[in-house]
């Protein structure tokens, strides 16, 4: 009986799996023909977990409509013509997913053929504050073909844009001519009442994020192997980010003949005038920059600049940081801007910095001009700052571990190393009036030392290596860190699927214990035992060779405690 009970279930999870997954064009439409052809939106939509959506063209959802998006749902961009998802002033998007379900935007590429730049991006424009005219278009080539122009921003700081949380693009960002690119998030005069929360952006073609102007604040950031900078800031934004953490690939950056791949650039405008209001005056606590040097002895490519580039009339500061890796430090240019900064209007504060070079200093390009006699090291070392001096640290000083292995490494582990310099001195940043939309917390850097890395704020719904991550089956619950024990039981879809003849299967555990993984064939018959005994907390995988089986359908189950779940496979001799 109980056998019989076993088959039925299994039979009616095959008869639902054996149905497609849906695929819906969002857009003009695919091909070369399409590349920039903007699409309008003209009614409320909602995208489902169960079906696959392509971005064609420019898409916009027009003003006063709204794009809902479930929890768990993928959108990939098709790269001929340029896929892009543009919110317009006076829309919305809610992209409100879930640490188990995240919702993904990503390459229609195949795993091993994805490349930064294999579709626009995300761009999302409101009615908040910038220094520039309402008739303004945002930069990535808007209002150079018919309905496509893209004004920005308005009078309200309070605006409303929609929800971005446990969101995670990859491989996005498009360039329209140098200077002008689409990045892989795009926020263009975007209000204080949008949600930006728990965001990835990896491998973008430009920027991972780009901030022109409004009031937009943005906590719980994870961005890795983009080209150009991390975080740009324009047009006078002045929201602020808490808890980011930034890991690069020394072998990717902006190798055009101009090009120099930054931490942080922050302007106030592109070009004069630059002491035009509101000025760019966001805040960053908590950011963990980790650049493409492993420790200050490293060589890397000329092209990669500086931590930070701060100029042409910022007003940009920097609290409760670390910030390494990169050969150049922090420089801060012009009259105007270091003038912000003996004014303490761009203050740098209980922040850890390892370079190669001086970690900060004042610096010129093309016409800017330096304040004769202004020292920005005696300025970044003004008693009470506790900054701990700017002579040049080793990753050791600043208490990181290894922090020039990939992502994806066993050995990769950011926090700082308790009792260390960053792990004990990030008390103190309340006094000086930041706003209210910052955490109080006794360290520096994006990660809590006295946590496991499975229980730090990217764990369980972020990607660290999206270009061997399996899209076919939709977005599935895993944090390819292999370091980080997950959170939750999981059972994903095996890879290659279909096989010929032999198939890996992930499963996780967030604890120890007795774990069976079994496969069945199509009448519910018992043909492999993959797993039988004792786990440890963690991922593992699992291999079923069907070499002496006959083609067909099969189906695994995983058994751990009380956590059951079973997937279906095809194997095609």
């Amino acid at each position: 009986m109980r056998k019989v009970f076993t088959v039925c279930i299994i039979l009616i999870l095959s008869s639902v799996a054996l149905l497609a997954r849906p695929t819906k064009i969002l857009g003009a439409g695919r091909g070369a023909t399409n590349f920039r052809m903007p699409y309008h939106q003209t009614a409320d939509i909602k995208l489902s977990k169960d079906t696959t959506y392509v971005l064609t063209g420019w898409y916009f959802i027009d003003s006063l409509y709204k794009i809902t998006i479930d929890p768990g749902t993928l959108i990939v961009g098709d790269k001929l013509s340029g896929g892009t998802i543009i919110i317009k002033r006076g829309a919305k998007i809610i992209a409100d997913g879930k640490v188990t379900a995240p919702i993904v935007f990503s390459s229609e590429q195949a795993v091993g053929q994805r490349a930064p730049g294999d579709w626009g991006g995300v761009i999302i424009v409101g009615n908040a504050t910038t220094n520039q005219p309402l008739s303004a278009t945002l930069e990535g080539g808007f209002g150079t073909v018919p309905n496509s122009e893209l004004g920005v921003g308005g009078s309200n700081a309070a605006d409303s844009s929609g929800v971005l949380r446990y969101v995670r693009i990859e491989w996005a960002g498009i360039a329209f001519a140098q200077d002008n690119e689409i990045n892989g998030l795009t926020l263009g005069g975007v209000g204080n009442k949008t949600v930006i929360d728990y965001v990835q952006v990896s491998y973008a073609n430009d920027d991972d994020i780009e901030f022109f102007g409004g009031t937009v604040n943005a906590k719980h950031i994870v961005t890795n192997g983009n080209i150009d900078d991390n975080m740009d800031t324009d047009w006078g934004w002045s929201g602020s980010l808490q808890y980011v953490l930034v890991k690069r690939d020394s072998l990717i950056f902006d190798a055009s003949a101009s090009g120099s791949s930054n931490g942080f650039e922050s302007d106030n405008m592109g070009s004069e005038p630059w002491n035009v209001y509101p000025r760019t005056s966001a805040k960053i606590s908590n950011a963990t920059y980790i650049g493409p040097m492993s420790d200050t002895s490293s060589v890397v490519n000329s092209h990669w600049g500086n931590l930070a580039m701060l100029r042409r009339g910022t007003e940009f500061s920097v609290y409760n940081s670390i910030l390494m890796g990169w050969p150049k430090g922090i420089t801060i240019r012009d009259t105007i801007t270091q003038n912000a900064a003996i004014a303490g209007r761009l203050q740098i504060r209980n922040t850890s910095i390892q370079t190669k070079s001086s970690p900060i200093s004042a610096s010129i390009s093309g016409t800017e001009v330096n304040i004769p006699g202004f020292d920005a090291t005696a300025w970044f070392n003004t008693a009470g700052w506790g900054n701990l001096g700017s002579t040049v640290r080793n990753n050791g000083a600043i208490g990181l571990v290894k922090p020039g292995v990939p992502f994806t490494d066993k050995a990769f582990d950011p926090r700082p190393t308790i009792s260390s310099e960053a792990a004990t001195a990030g008390t103190g940043y309340k006094i000086w009036g930041l706003p209210s939309t910052f955490d109080s917390v006794s360290y520096r850097g994006a990660l809590d030392p006295s946590k496991p890395m499975n229980q730090q704020y990217f764990a369980g719904w972020t990607v660290f290596d999206p270009q061997n991550f399996d899209y076919s089956n939709g977005v599935t619950a895993v944090n390819d860190m292999n370091n980080i024990a997950p959170i939750l039981y999981s059972l994903n879809q095996n890879y290659p699927n279909p096989f010929n003849p032999s198939t890996a299967i992930t499963f996780a555990m967030p604890a120890s214990g007795q774990v069976s993984l079994k496969v069945y064939d199509i009448l519910g018959c018992e043909v492999a035992t993959l797993v039988n005994g004792m786990q440890e907390a963690g991922t593992h995988t699992a291999y079923f060779n069907a070499n002496t089986m006959a083609s067909g359908i099969y189906f695994y189950k995983l058994s751990a405690g009380n956590f059951n779940q079973v997937r279906k496979m095809l194997f095609v001799k």
